[in-house]
């Protein structure tokens, strides 16, 4: 047998919550707030003013906006008819996307560009997934297939907003003259809001905790000549959560693929993570996925 390509295998994991199509009336307004989650929005009719951060600006029919973890953003309806959107919040665990997300606190894409990159397409896929998920009356399996194409067509998207900024930023196009808009700041929509001291001390303070995810972040701190605050604002500034988060995705895609990939038990499993318990880990992992590690594991391995 010859083997021309082969994949690495694949444990990361797609979140997402708080999706929804719908309007909402004429001079509606949704306050400040802010989420660690990244947030995709689509106005698919009316006018709305979107705030992020320090800018303000104006969102038409067909544009679309991603907005970074842990920006405060607010929302108001100034047209005189309904404003009909489609919302979606989402978190990854690669962290070379994460990262990427992170570069600024937003994007946007204007009808033109949406079309180019065909995310209206894309869209309409989504919401008839929806529609069809949301039907009591579609069988259980049709509905577990709809989920797969509604995170399928998500990770489409984020992965053309990406493609989008970063030849954006290649060409040395301001976001301005990029979406025909001269209502939106170009130092937030594609440069880093990150200095690159604060990005190589966020990389060292990652490359630390994968050596050793259990190292205390004072110690680390400690190592790097800074205090534990200014350890965690970088690093949550640089990669969107703070340095336990970013622990915890590390220990849970461990797990998964050892529950995936290996036949040791949840027991051998559990030690091998260094929880106290095989029934601590079985908390955890049901925290952090909804399910309990012996439902995760492909049915083949728990029969062996």
């Amino acid at each position: 047998m010859e083997i021309h390509y082969s994949l690495p295998n694949v444990t990361s994991t797609l979140q997402i919550i708080g999706c929804h199509i719908g309007e909402t009336e004429p001079h509606w307004s949704y306050p400040w707030h802010h989420h660690y989650l990244f947030e995709l929005l689509y106005c698919k009719r009316g006018t709305i003013k979107q705030t992020v951060g320090e800018d303000s600006f104006y969102l038409h029919s067909g544009d679309w906006l991603l907005i970074k973890s842990g920006i405060s953003h607010a929302t108001e309806n100034v047209g005189d008819c309904e404003y009909q959107f489609f919302n979606l919040h989402f978190d990854l665990d690669d962290s070379l996307i994460r990262e990427e997300l992170c570069r600024g606190n937003y994007i946007v894409l204007n009808r033109e560009e949406a079309d180019r990159l065909q995310l209206n397409i894309h869209y309409m896929k989504l919401e008839q997934a929806m529609q069809t998920r949301s039907n009591p009356n579609t069988a259980k399996l049709d509905q577990a297939i709809n989920q797969l194409t509604i995170q399928s067509v998500t990770l489409e998207i984020i992965k053309e907003m990406i493609t989008f900024n970063r030849a954006a930023k290649r060409s040395g196009v301001v976001s301005g003259a990029v979406n025909g808009r001269d209502d939106i700041d170009d130092s937030h929509f594609m440069n880093s809001n990150s200095s690159m001291l604060e990005t190589e001390l966020a990389h060292a303070i990652e490359e630390k905790l994968k050596n050793n995810p259990n190292a205390k972040i004072n110690e680390l701190a400690k190592e790097l000549g800074i205090t534990r605050g200014r350890c965690t604002t970088i690093f949550t500034k640089v990669f969107g959560q703070s340095p336990r988060q970013y622990v915890s995705s590390l220990v849970l895609n461990q797990a998964k693929h050892l529950l995936v990939h290996s036949t040791l038990t949840i027991e051998e499993i559990a030690e091998e993570l260094q929880f106290q318990s095989a029934s601590h880990f079985s908390r955890q992992f049901r925290r952090w996925t909804g399910m309990a590690p012996s439902h995760f594991r492909p049915k083949y391995i728990r029969s062996k």
